[in-house]
C-alpha cells in the first residue's frame, strides 16, 4: 500500500547476463531520482531451488553433492536421474503413419526445417507444437505483404506494357494503392489503429516503393521478363503445375509450393526461364547449403518447371538460374561527407541479387545489359562472386542431387527418424539459434546421441562439383 518494489534478475542460473525488461528503463525515465540497489551475494546463495537445475549438468559435481547431503532433495534429484536417462529414440511405422500417413506432403520451407533438425521438424509438423503469439505487424507479416505489394504491382505493371513503359511515378502510386488495399482486407479492415501503427505501416510503404523501383531498374536493362507471378505446383485445384512427386517404396514425397517470378528469355527457338525468389531477411545463396539439402526451394522450382514447363510456355525449357532477390529496407553506415554516387553505389551493393546462372555469355548478357566498363550491378557476377556461374553440366548435376534429397527425405520420414541434429557453421551458429523449440529440446552435443552436423564451406568449386557428382551416382546419403 505503500510502496511498489521492482526486482529484476542481472543474470540466469549459469551466470549468463540478462538484460532487464523495457518498465525499468521506463521507470528510470519517469523517475530520474530512482537509484538501483544489487541484491547481496549472500541473499543470491540462499536460493538453493534456483541452483537445483545446474546439478546436473556438466561440472556439478560439489552441486550434486551439496544436495545428496541436504536429504530433502531426493525425489528432485531421482527425476532428474530418469530425465537424463531418456533418449529420443524415433517413431514406430504406426506413429509415422499416424502423423504424416504414406504420403508426405510439404513446401520446401518445411524441407528446410528437416533438412536443419529432424526434432524440430517433429516438433512444428509432427505434434504441431506452436508458441503463443500476439496480433502484431511483425517481420512474417510484413513478409506477407510485401510479396503481395511485388505480385500485384508486377502484375499491374505487365498489363501497362512492362516497367520500361510506367514510369516511377505511376509505380509509387501503384505501390501506395495496393498497400492500402493489403491494409484494408488483410490487417484491420477500417478499425481505428494507434498512431504507432500507421507510423510503422507508412514507413514499410516507403520501402516497398523503395524496392518496386529497383525491380524495375533491373527489369528495364534486361531481355529476361516476367512470364508468371506466384505460379503454384499442387496447392488447389487451380494450380497452374502439378506437385513435385517423388515415389519411394511405399512413401510418397509430394512437395507443394508457389513460384515468387518466374522470368523468361526466347532465344533460338527455347525458352531460358529463371526462378526469382524475394527475400525479406538477408538471406543468400550458398552452394554449401545446397551440398546439405539446405535452401532447395529455387532450384526445385527451376528443374520443375524445365520438365513440366513446355505445356505451360508451348516452347522448350532450358534452365538459365535462380536468384534471391533483396525485399527488404537496407540501412546504411557511412560518413557525412559520403557522395550521392557512394550512396548509390553502397545501396545498390546491399541490393545486389544472390544466386547461381548458366555459365553462357548470351545468357548472362541477356539476365542484365552490362555498362560501358562491362560491369552489372544487379545480378552477381563481380570477380568475388566466383561460385555464382555454373555449366550445362553442373546444373544437370546439381537437378540430379536435388531429387536424391528428396528421395533420402522420404526415406528418413518413413524411417520415423527424429534425431536432435541440428546443422551448423559453426558452435556459435547453429540451428538451434533461433529454434522456438529450445526450451523442450535441451539439445547437448555429443549426449544421448544429440550432435551437430556441420556444414563445411564449398570450398574449392572443381573438388565442389566433382564430389557433389560423385555423391548423386552413388545414391546419396551425407555428402
Amino acid at each position: 500500500r505503500e510502496k511498489l518494489y521492482v526486482s529484476y534478475p542481472k543474470a540466469d542460473a549459469g551466470g549468463a547476463e540478462l538484460r532487464p525488461a523495457f518498465i525499468v528503463a521506463r521507470l528510470q525515465t519517469l523517475f530520474p531520482g530512482l537509484a538501483v540497489e544489487n541484491a547481496s551475494l549472500a541473499r543470491l546463495c540462499t536460493a538453493p531451488k534456483s541452483a537445483l537445475p545446474l546439478a546436473g549438468e556438466k561440472g556439478g559435481k560439489a552441486l550434486r553433492a551439496y544436495f545428496d547431503a541436504a536429504g530433502i532433495y531426493d525425489d528432485a534429484l531421482r527425476a532428474m536421474d530418469r530425465a537424463a536417462q531418456v533418449k529420443r529414440g524415433k517413431l514406430s511405422p504406426g506413429a509415422v503413419e499416424l502423423l504424416y500417413g504414406r504420403r508426405f506432403r510439404m513446401s520446401a520451407s518445411r524441407m528446410d526445417k528437416l533438412r536443419q533438425c529432424h526434432y524440430a521438424y517433429f516438433l512444428q509438423y509432427g505434434l504441431k507444437a506452436k508458441k503463443r503469439s500476439e496480433s502484431v505487424f511483425d517481420s512474417m507479416e510484413a513478409g506477407t505483404f510485401l510479396h503481395y505489394i511485388l505480385e500485384n504491382v508486377g502484375r499491374e505493371t505487365m498489363r501497362l506494357g512492362g516497367f520500361a513503359a510506367v514510369e516511377d511515378e505511376k509505380l509509387r502510386e501503384l505501390t501506395r494503392q495496393y498497400a492500402e488495399r493489403f491494409a484494408k482486407e488483410q490487417l484491420f479492415g477500417d478499425r481505428q489503429q494507434s498512431a504507432r501503427f500507421r507510423y510503422l505501416f507508412r514507413r514499410t510503404v516507403k520501402s516497398a516503393q523503395e524496392i518496386i523501383l529497383d525491380l524495375a531498374g533491373e527489369l528495364r536493362c534486361s531481355d529476361f521478363k516476367p512470364l508468371a507471378f506466384e505460379l503454384s505446383f499442387g496447392n488447389t485445384n487451380e494450380d497452374e503445375l502439378p506437385a513435385i512427386t517423388v515415389q519411394e517404396g511405399e512413401n510418397t514425397l509430394q512437395l507443394n509450393g508457389k513460384v515468387d517470378r518466374v522470368d523468361g528469355w526466347i532465344h533460338e527457338g527455347k525458352l531460358y526461364l529463371r526462378v526469382m525468389d524475394y527475400k525479406t531477411g538477408k538471406k543468400k545463396f550458398d552452394l554449401a547449403d545446397v551440398r546439405y539439402g539446405l535452401n532447395l526451394q529455387m532450384l526445385l522450382y527451376l528443374f520443375a518447371l524445365e520438365e513440366q514447363g513446355e505445356s505451360l510456355f508451348d516452347k522448350p525449357i532450358v534452365p538459365a538460374g535462380v536468384l534471391y532477390m533483396p525485399a527488404r529496407e537496407e540501412l546504411l553506415s557511412m560518413d557525412r561527407a559520403s557522395s550521392d554516387e557512394q550512396i548509390r553505389n553502397s545501396m545498390a551493393s546491399k541490393l545486389r541479387r544472390s544466386g547461381l546462372m548458366l555459365d553462357d555469355k548470351a545468357v548472362l548478357a541477356a539476365m542484365e545489359h552490362p555498362d560501358e566498363k562491362g560491369k552489372t550491378k544487379y545480378i552477381p557476377l563481380s570477380s568475388h562472386a566466383l561460385g555464382s556461374i555454373a555449366s550445362a553440366e553442373q546444373i544437370g548435376i546439381l537437378s540430379r542431387h536435388v531429387t536424391q534429397q528428396m528421395r533420402d527425405i522420404t526415406r528418413e520420414m518413413a524411417a520415423g527418424i527424429i534425431d536432435a541434429d541440428p546443422c551448423c557453421h559453426n558452435e556459435q551458429n547453429t540451428a538451434c539459434a533461433f529454434c522456438e523449440f529450445e526450451t523442450i529440446c535441451h539439445f547437448e552435443n555429443g549426449v544421448g546421441g544429440d550432435r551437430l552436423r556441420y556444414i563445411r564451406p564449398a570450398g574449392n568449386l572443381d573438388d565442389y562439383w566433382e564430389g557433389l557428382r560423385r555423391a548423386t551416382e552413388e545414391g546419396g546419403g551425407e555428402v
